[in-house]
């Protein structure tokens, strides 16, 4: 078996790969050099905290100076977005693989930040619950990932303060709009998952308009027609009532039973699906709008696999807060806030995309897997992947550069001229 150490250089081959990349696609040298240094610290000491970042890199100059570079670096304007335009171009063909973009919003709680820009009121998702809502200063965010199976690849991230939102007229309709845009130019067959708080006719406007495939849980508030030509609306939980729920789909996550039903609805003249499900054992109805053409059966499956699979974003949310320890942010500028956000988006996305034989054999000699066996492994192995990753970097060492009588005797004999022949 290897060592951890034995992993390292094909990382790093890979995250040299996405900097040259960079260098060929209109990004400037201190830009490509910074980014590089970023992401690279990132992976090998997971963390946000841009002193803890300098300190990892061991560069040849005093840590201070390290971290005053990237400090005036993050703060440059717009690198995020082209960062994120151009992560999704080099991995067009992994995106093209999946099928699947789940978008979905978190919040990032600063409590006792008072001086970083872009603060305001923000729902705390961990705490609030079904009948409480409760709120803190803080920052939002929204995320995207493409998933498909076992597979996981974050594709955009963004933190973003309501205030500096405002002032530019970018509203959340239209970060989501811009990620399905994104994912669009890439993968134009992709299906677009969202919760209810997805469910607003600005979005399924414009789906509808460019052809985009989505799949919506609804609320129970909106209302839909029974028939093309019918003026009157019937209230969707009154529709989803009455679907007849004959099919039955089992769950990969979980392995329980749903009852599922369809329905043809119309939302203004577009023709769509409602589908309806119920858990079996002790559960509620939930019912879902999709435009997926394909027969009603496939169509049912298609749903509930798309929504079964929405629980990943949540857990990436998770993992990112307490693998890289997002919430412990520690930048005044609200550029710099959006650029580590993206960087860190990049990290966990290189650790996801690495092949799945690397990742069996990195995770079992770092001692991941609790009784050495691979069904060990979860269905969500992002927590696993990105500790191996920075074990197997942080055990490489630095080769000191020989020393300079062997280099002035290289660079002497390089000089020689070559005997006539």
């Amino acid at each position: 078996m290897k060592s951890i150490q034995d992993f390292a250089p094909e990382i790093q081959q890979r995250l040299s790969g996405f900097v040259r990349y960079l260098t060929m696609n209109g990004f400037s040298r201190p830009e490509v050099k910074n980014v590089g240094a970023l992401l690279s610290g990132i992976l090998k000491r997971p963390t946000v905290q841009v002193s803890g970042i300098s300190r990892m890199l061991e560069e040849e100059i005093a840590p201070k100076k390290t971290e005053e570079r990237l400090h005036r670096n993050l703060r440059r304007e717009g690198l995020g977005l082209r960062l994120l335009e151009a992560n999704a171009g080099k991995h067009g063909g992994t995106i093209r693989r999946m099928r699947y973009c789940i978008i979905d919003t978190s919040d990032i709680q600063k409590p006792y930040s008072k001086k970083m820009d872009g603060l305001s009121v923000v729902r705390d998702g961990d705490k609030s619950g079904r009948g409480e809502v409760v709120t803190g200063e803080g920052l939002h965010w929204i995320n995207g990932v493409m998933a498909d199976g076992a597979d996981i690849v974050p594709v955009y991230s963004e933190i973003y303060g309501l205030e500096h939102e405002v002032q530019d007229r970018v509203s959340e309709n239209t970060k989501i709009l811009g990620i399905m845009n994104l994912v669009r130019k890439i993968h134009p067959d992709a299906i677009y998952v969202l919760d209810r708080g997805g469910d607003r006719s600005v979005l399924m406007d414009d789906c509808i308009k460019y052809e985009m495939q989505f799949v919506i849980r609804c609320q129970s508030l909106r209302s839909l027609g029974l028939h093309r030509d019918s003026g009157h609306l019937t209230n969707i939980k009154k529709i989803a009532k009455r679907v007849r729920t004959e099919h039955a789909y089992r769950s990969v996550r979980n392995g329980e039973w749903y009852d599922v039903g369809i329905k043809r609805v119309y939302y203004g003249e577009t023709p769509l699906w409602l589908v309806v499900s119920r858990r079996r054992r002790h559960g509620g109805l939930s019912w879902y709008l999709t435009n997926v053409k394909d027969s009603r059966t496939v169509v049912m499956n298609t749903v509930m696999e798309a929504y079964g699979l929405r629980w990943r974003v949540e857990e990436y949310h998770r993992q990112i807060k307490q693998d890289y320890g997002l919430e412990s942010l520690c930048l005044r500028k609200y550029a710099a806030i959006k650029n580590m956000a993206v960087l860190v988006m990049l990290a966990a996305a290189l650790c996801a995309m690495l092949p799945r034989e690397l990742v069996i054999k990195m995770v079992t000699a770092a001692h991941r897997l609790p009784r050495n066996r691979l069904r060990d492994i979860p269905l969500y192995a992002m927590y696993m992947i990105v500790a191996a990753v920075a074990w197997a970097l942080e055990t490489t060492v630095r080769r000191p550069p020989p020393p300079l009588r062997i280099r002035k005797r290289i660079h002497f004999q390089l000089m020689l001229p070559f005997p006539a022949l």
